[in-house]
């Protein structure tokens, strides 16, 4: 696989992590994630997701951030279809 190939090393990254690939396409993504390094750092990044994610909704949201952001929501929800914020 080559550097024009980044696109298709991507969309194939989950089946990548949840090892449905096949032992030969396996190896092919093995060399290009190992040579693109944009590609291995994206890798990095999609493994550590779950992590940060966990470690994001551990912590409590001050109730002034999360009142704010509730009436926001609220705000966003009752607008008609179509509206947007600018």
């Amino acid at each position: 696989m080559s550097h024009s190939n980044c696109k298709e090393s991507i969309a194939k990254m989950l089946e990548y992590l949840d090892g449905d690939l096949s032992a030969e396409m396996r190896e092919r993504l093995d060399e290009h994630f190992g040579g693109c390094p944009p590609c291995e750092d994206f890798l990095k990044s999609y493994r550590a997701t779950p992590t940060v994610c966990r470690k994001a909704l551990a912590k409590k949201m001050p109730d002034e951030v999360a009142n704010k952001l509730t009436d926001f929501l609220r705000a966003e929800m009752s607008k008609p279809q179509g509206s947007s914020v600018k």
